[in-house]
């Protein structure tokens, strides 16, 4: 296993797919072509998803720590599929490569990057009406496949029992001080 920079220099790279990249479809197909009786959306997948969803929750008080608003982050993530069809968590890259190095990512890269976009940024500043031109334009066709695996407002509760350094300024702290607040409030009122 070696990262797609390494492997590029050698003569086998692109020898059974181009850019050495499958679509899950793709990928599918060659499960099906060796008889390896595995339904790659139904059963690897949704591990893929737990494990993306752990690695989040683990870390999330980490992340912007200061909680600065208007900011987002694209991380990359790296699996390996054992001989038993489990999948493993390499690594998790916060620089993650964007080169159009294959058809398949000539496609999917762009469209991530669309609808990361679409997703963390047009609700803040949205792309300005343009009346008679569709030129620059988003397509419509273009739909968002991203699947929200974490939500640090919906999912704080849970996190508040994990052993974390509390020093940090987070929504649970906040939620915490605003429960206080409530709570003096109904002294008040007394």
């Amino acid at each position: 296993m070696t990262n797609d920079a390494v492997q590029k220099k050698s003569d086998d790279y692109g020898k059974f797919e181009s850019g050495n990249k499958l679509s899950y479809n793709e990928f599918q197909k060659y499960l099906d072509n060796e008889n390896i009786k595995v339904d790659y959306l139904k059963t690897i997948l949704p591990k893929i998803k737990k494990m993306t969803t752990d690695t989040i929750r683990a870390v999330s008080r980490k992340f912007d720590p200061q909680r600065r608003n208007c900011s987002f982050e694209l991380f990359g993530y790296d699996f390996m599929i054992d001989e038993d069809m489990n999948p493993w968590l390499i690594e998790v890259n916060t620089n993650p490569c964007l080169e159009l190095a294959s058809p398949y990512l000539s496609r999917l890269i762009p469209s991530m990057l669309e609808n990361a976009i679409k997703v963390a940024v047009d609700p803040i500043f949205p792309p300005p009406p343009m009346p008679n031109s569709r030129r620059h334009q988003i397509p419509d066709a273009i739909d968002n496949r991203f699947e929200l695996v974490f939500n640090e407002r919906d999912d704080a509760a849970e996190l508040k029992n994990l052993p974390i350094d509390d020093t940090m300024i987070g929504i649970i702290e906040e939620e915490e001080m605003e429960e206080a607040g409530s709570d003096e409030d109904d002294e008040d009122d007394k």
